[in-house]
């Protein structure tokens, strides 16, 4: 993607890892075990000295309350790459691979999974990981964990053969193995006898499987320290010693980056502000990592309920109207791309390469208007309407997100050069949910995360199907084949039979329009001069994650 030209120089300097591009997705190869004889030294005498301890460190702005896990949203992420472990992850180029699960099946039908548990893996506390804890695990999110009542609907059985674990569901669903990537096993002699998970506080609570143990976490100071699990399964971290402190926002996060004391940037499914690349550069210590987003950070959605949004030759010419070049270049410094019109990013397994770029013209743009009926009958710059009313679009946006407040300002001023007014609203998050809600809008602009592009039907559908529900979503697009391609992609786990209909339900997409990608961004991840060989995750956290723990390496200093 484009550079800004004023950081050109600069940023021919920054390292874009060779590890984004060929990231395998194979389990971790786990170094040499530790009973393997090592090679003895030529002379006894001049033994190698003890290697230096690795430490990361590492800053993030999350709100961290609890080390509970069930009861911290933030914490349960951050315990998802560090001291548990799920069935399955998803791998850098965005497919399943084992990890408590070393294999899995799937019947033709998609209502039995079969997963093998690594008879290897232990607890924390020296006890083995079983498939019974995997049984338990599941039963017990089923069962006790609101954000996991899906299950109930779902999951109709769970029982334990050996090192198999059953799940025989109630119904076919392909996005199964895309769940259960969320949700760690925890243990079983553990939380058998905790009747709310979300009030535990027992010191137990932090004991895993994952690769690091949690040593403390000082709320006051807001740091958590964690070790290297030495027995981990997947063989012992590259990094020994794992920090993480917690800042009140990015400006005094970047002011530590820059001055040293913490090594890189975390946040999970976010985007690093663009903002503070350049007082990072003048540091000359900060490298960056880069990848292609896995989401959509600004975004559009008609209200198709009201005229003319519900035809879609208007949507179209809404679609032309908007200069997304532009919103690459000014609100994302560079670091974006004219996105496609099938909404979703290449960084999806399934993407759809044949749908066309979406399309800056506003000679075709005011065409499609007038085909409408929707001219500047008294000349003064602003179309009306059959009625004859001037064309006014309300336009509702997150106040709260300044990428998004940005954009929106420029799609209107985009929209006024084809004679379209509007006023833009922009709003809290709590009243921006309650005004889509309640459809008191034209345009609404919002972000797609990473995590909502691959939920329900995956490519992007759970923000458009109109029978979800849920504060981020539109839910505005009821048109049988698209509402049928759905239900057809949830009811089978065959990766043919998903590549088919992912790729189908971009073209739907792009036929129908429900709502317009405005931008693609490269997502770019700062990090101290040593570090090096990190592995870019899409999800997790960038270069904070799962995989890079193995392939991390500091230079001596």
């Amino acid at each position: 993607m484009k550079k800004p030209v004023l950081l050109s120089t600069a940023l021919a300097v920054l390292v874009l890892l060779s590890a984004v591009a060929g990231c395998a997705a194979e389990p971790v190869t786990p170094p040499p075990s530790s009973d393997e004889p090592a090679e003895a030294p030529s002379d006894p005498g001049e033994a190698e000295a003890p290697t230096e301890e690795v430490v990361l460190r590492v800053g993030s702005t999350k709100p961290f309350k609890t080390t509970n896990r069930f009861a911290d949203y933030w914490y349960g992420v951050l315990s998802n790459l560090t001291t548990h472990d799920s069935l399955i992850k998803l791998g850098p180029d965005m497919k399943p691979v084992p990890w408590i699960a070393r294999d899995w099946t799937v019947s033709p039908d998609s209502k039995t999974f079969t997963f093998t548990i690594d008879d290897n893996a232990t607890w924390h506390d020296g006890t083995q990981v079983t498939a019974e804890d995997v049984a338990f695990s599941i039963e017990y999110y089923r069962e006790r964990v609101p954000q996991a009542g899906w299950m109930k609907e779902v999951v109709e059985s769970v029982t334990v053969e050996g090192n198999d674990v059953v799940l025989s569901l109630s119904r076919p669903y392909g996005n199964l193995l895309t769940e259960f990537m969320t949700y760690s096993v925890v243990p079983e002699h553990i939380w058998s006898s905790v009747e709310d998970p979300l009030t535990y506080e027992g010191d137990d609570r932090v004991i895993g499987s994952g690769p690091f143990t949690i040593v403390s976490w000082d709320e006051a100071a807001g740091k958590f320290v964690f070790e290297a699990n030495e027995d981990y399964f997947q063989g012992k971290p590259a990094v020994d010693r794992l920090e993480v402190s917690v800042f009140r926002n990015m400006d005094a996060l970047v002011m530590a980056l820059s001055r040293g004391e913490i090594d890189t940037w975390w946040d999970y499914s976010g985007e690093f502000p663009y903002t503070h690349i350049p007082p990072l550069l003048k540091s000359g210590d900060v490298k960056f990592a880069s990848a292609t987003f896995l989401g959509v950070p600004a975004a559009l959605g008609f209200n198709l309920e009201r005229e003319p949004l519900s035809d879609i030759a208007f949507r179209q010419a809404v679609s032309l109207a908007i200069d997304y070049q532009q919103i690459a270049d000014l609100v994302f410094a560079g670091y974006g791309a004219v996105p496609t019109y099938g909404f979703i990013p290449p960084t999806h397994s399934n993407f759809n390469d044949s749908i066309p770029r979406m399309e800056f013209n506003t000679e075709k743009a005011g065409e499609l208007l007038d085909s409408l009926g929707l001219v500047d009958v008294d000349g003064d710059g602003v179309r009306e309407d059959a009625d004859g009313e001037e064309m006014v679009l309300t336009l509702l946006t997150r106040g709260d997100k300044t990428s998004i407040v940005r954009t929106t300002e420029m799609v209107a001023m985009n929209l006024r050069d084809v004679g379209i007014a509007s006023t833009v609203k922009a709003v809290d998050s709590s009243t921006w949910v309650a005004t889509k809600e309640q459809m008191d809008f034209d345009l609404v602009f919002f972000r797609a995360t990473p995590w909502g592009t691959l939920m329900h039907a995956g490519s992007a559908s759970g923000y458009f199907d109109v029978r979800r529900t849920g504060a981020g979503v539109l839910h505005n697009l009821d048109v049988e084949e698209y509402l049928e391609t759905c239900d057809a992609r949830l009811s089978t786990a065959i990766p043919e039979e998903q590549e088919a209909l992912d790729k189908t339900l971009q073209e739907l997409h792009q036929q129908y329009l429900p709502g317009i990608a405005l931008v693609w961004i490269d997502s770019v991840y700062p990090y101290r001069e040593g570090w090096g060989n990190w592995t870019i995750d899409h999800i997790y956290g960038g270069v904070v994650n799962s995989f890079s723990w193995f392939t991390v390496t500091k230079a001596a200093e």
